[in-house]
C-alpha cells in the first residue's frame, strides 16, 4: 500500500499521507474506501505494466538460443530505434550503403545548428566516418537529435560501404 500511495503522491508526501490515513478518527469507516481505492490503483498499474494477449501463443525461447541470438550492439555507436516506417526504411538503405538524406533545417528554431548540420553534410559527402564521429551532438531535444540520428546514419552508410569494398 505504502509503495502506491508513493507512485500516486511521490515519495515525499505517502508517509505523511499514509500516516494521517491511518491515525484519522473512524478509520474503519474509511478503511473500505481506502481499500477499493488502493485495488483500483493496484489493478490500473498492473494493466499498464501487463502486455497485451496476442492471438497467437509464442512458444517459449530456450535458454541457449537466446544467448546465440542476440549480439552486443554498442548503444552509442547505433542509431536509435527507428519511430515509423520511413524511418525504418532509411535505415535499412543505410545499412546498404546509402547515405541519407539531410534533415530540413530551414525553419528558425533551427538556426543555431544549421553550421553543425551542414558540417556533417560535407563530412558525409567525403565519406569520413572518423570525422562525422568525433562531432559531438548533445541531443536533449528535437532539433540536436535529427542531425545526431543523421550522422548516426551516415557512419552506418559510409561503414557498410566500406565492408563491401
Amino acid at each position: 500500500m505504502v509503495r502506491t500511495v508513493a507512485g500516486r503522491l511521490g515519495a515525499d508526501r505517502a508517509p505523511t499521507a499514509i500516516k494521517s490515513i491511518l491515525t484519522a478518527p473512524g478509520f474503519e469507516t474509511a478503511e473500505g474506501p481506502l481499500t477499493a481505492e488502493v485495488e483500483a490503483i493496484e489493478t490500473e498499474t498492473m494493466a499498464l505494466t501487463e502486455p497485451e494477449p496476442t492471438a497467437e501463443a509464442t512458444p517459449p525461447a530456450e535458454p541457449e538460443q537466446a544467448v546465440d541470438a542476440a549480439p552486443v550492439v554498442d548503444p552509442a555507436a547505433a542509431p536509435s530505434a527507428p519511430r515509423c516506417r520511413r524511418d525504418a526504411d532509411i535505415e535499412a538503405k543505410a545499412r546498404q550503403g546509402e547515405l541519407p538524406p539531410p534533415p530540413d533545417f530551414s525553419a528558425p528554431t533551427h538556426a543555431r545548428l544549421r553550421a553543425k548540420l551542414a558540417a556533417l553534410v560535407e563530412l558525409a559527402g567525403k565519406a569520413d566516418a572518423t570525422g562525422l564521429r568525433a562531432i559531438v551532438i548533445n541531443p536533449v531535444s528535437s532539433s540536436p537529435k535529427a542531425p545526431a540520428r543523421y550522422r548516426d546514419l551516415a557512419v552506418l552508410a559510409i561503414e557498410a560501404r566500406e565492408s563491401r569494398a
